[in-house]
């Protein structure tokens, strides 16, 4: 197998697919139990190429799922997933025109599950 080869199949793929959002969980920073939003600290640490180790980013007002809505507290870790597409026009059982081409972004988090540990 060629450096290049290696290279794709192994720095590359692992680069695209860290960038990806699915799931992961986070610590409760605020719940807002009016807006059912809740500010998140999401608690994978992540890497530069350097192999420094740092926190990521909070997620703010990340809608909480109405199953998720009587557990919620600050402090809570909670499961969170973000949407394939932007959800900025969301509205009811509407079709979205998703009117971005941001996929997988913290901005689309959802609060889907409380972890009670």
């Amino acid at each position: 197998m060629s450096h290049t080869t290696k290279f794709f199949s192994d720095e590359y793929k692992n680069h695209i697919l860290l960038g990806i959002n699915t799931t992961a969980p986070a610590r409760v920073i605020k719940y807002n139990p009016t807006t059912f939003r809740a500010d998140l600290q999401p608690l994978f640490l992540t890497s530069d190429k350097e192999g420094s180790v740092y926190k990521q980013s909070p997620i703010y007002e990340a809608p909480v799922m109405k199953h998720c809505q009587s557990d919620i507290k600050d402090g809570s870790v909670v499961f969170y997933s973000c949407a394939q597409r932007s959800l900025a026009n969301l509205n009811g059982t509407e079709f979205i025109d998703p009117d971005s081409h941001v996929l997988f972004s913290d901005n689309d988090a959802i609060v889907i599950g409380v972890w009670e540990a």
